[in-house]
């Protein structure tokens, strides 16, 4: 059984449009609605993929009743939310001009000192309510505090473990407080190149710029590590072994929740106790299944079948190995 945390959960819209003219009214047809934050899609395709899942987090107001009973009627999860006073946010997502993606994110519920500590005390029921034997903390969290994953991180770790499986799908301030850590270590981490870029303080130029990343102290100890690089695949380093991750090229009906499936992927291949290079082409055979859906973290496993053949490792040398 797979537990989701997602701190800021959203009712997503999502417009396709020929194009987006600024300054005037664009005139649109209804939009795709659906449930969004990176834990509820990752969720999404590991119930998909047919492993129990608990989704938990904060919710609030309206548009927190609405997101909820959205996930009742999907009636794949064991719902386990917080409920904190706010409301849950929007998002906006607009696909125009050839494929260029355009959000407006509202910033969502705040998580105030009193309500981190109510989250914290209705997770601790939860990690002895139910035989969990995988997390994925997944996307952000509208906090005062820039180190609550880093604390989010150390309770699962002293309640769970070093060994536990915990992966964290988080970015900029907040990822990087997490790896300022180097006693506490999640087990997986997935940023883009951008968010790498982001974390490190400068561009990357080239695929043994990130290798030479991927070797610093910053990440050292964690098991897992995956660059996701849009099209062109990844970059995963596992333990000491470097893999260059090529996906095949499809059509592309939606980029959004492609990240998020490849987390839901790779969560129920840790689960099932794949090995690492099948659970890479599971887990990205995941992102790109959902590509072909207007629904975010929607995942087919016939397409699955097709798509993993096509995936290829290529174990490349460490950087330091050359020299």
């Amino acid at each position: 059984m797979i537990l989701t945390i997602t701190l800021n959960p959203s009712m997503d819209y999502n417009y396709l449009v020929s194009s987006l003219t600024l300054d005037q009214v664009n005139r649109v047809e209804n939009p795709h609605t659906s449930i969004g934050g990176k834990g509820i899609n990752a969720g999404r395709v590991i119930a998909q993929s047919g492993e129990k899942v608990i989704l938990t987090g904060i919710l609030g107001g309206p548009v927190g009743q609405n997101i909820l009973d959205t996930l009742i009627g999907e009636d794949r999860y064991q719902l386990e939310f917080l409920t904190v006073d706010g409301n849950s946010r929007n998002a906006i997502t607009i696909m125009h001009d050839d494929d260029i993606h355009t959000e407006l994110v509202e910033r969502g519920l705040y998580l105030s000192k009193k309500d981190d500590a109510r989250f914290f005390q209705h997770l601790a029921l939860l990690l002895n309510k139910y035989p969990i034997n995988v997390i994925c903390v997944s996307g952000s969290v509208n906090s005062d505090d820039p180190n609550f994953h880093g604390k989010l991180l150390q309770f699962l770790r002293e309640r769970l473990g070093n060994e536990f499986p915990i992966l964290m799908d988080i970015s900029g301030e907040q990822l990087e407080n997490c790896l300022a850590n180097p006693a506490i270590r999640p087990s997986f981490i997935k940023p883009n190149t951008h968010e790498l870029s982001e974390l490190i303080g400068k561009e990357i130029d080239s695929l043994e710029e990130i290798i030479t990343i991927l070797e610093t102290d910053l990440f050292a100890e964690i098991e897992t590590i995956m660059i996701s690089c849009g099209g062109d695949g990844a970059i995963v380093k596992h333990n000491e072994t470097i893999y260059n991750v090529r996906i095949p090229e499809v059509p592309i009906v939606n980029t959004t929740g492609c990240g998020d499936s490849t987390v839901g992927g790779m969560a129920y291949a840790i689960s099932q106790n794949f090995s690492i290079e099948d659970a890479i082409k599971y887990a990205m055979a995941c992102g790109i299944s959902n590509a072909q859906f207007e629904t975010n973290g929607t995942i087919d496993k016939e397409q699955l079948k097709t798509f993993i053949p096509d995936i290829r490792l290529e174990k490349i040398a460490a950087v330091s190995s050359k020299n």
